[in-house]
């Protein structure tokens, strides 16, 4: 599992951006439907041949990153 720590806060201009770069770079990745919870974190996962793509837009934690079981470090 790989973890790219994006923004010390919650941005969704850098969401957005992180989720372009992989939509843009992964040509396999199968995008899923925005998860939005209660608190106004939104979760977009992405399934590739190499695992899951899980961005987060996290308002409790304060933090854009990313968790996957792909290597993005290219990307990102």
């Amino acid at each position: 599992m790989f973890t790219y720590n994006i923004s010390k806060n919650a941005d969704n201009a850098e969401f957005n951006r992180v989720c372009s770069l992989i939509e843009s770079n992964t040509k396999d990745a199968k995008k899923e439907d925005l998860l939005t919870d209660v608190d106004g974190t939104q979760i977009q996962i992405y399934d590739t041949k190499d695992g899951k793509i899980k961005v987060f837009n996290d308002y409790e934690v304060g933090a854009v990153y990313v968790d996957s079981e792909a290597d993005l470090s290219a990307i990102l």
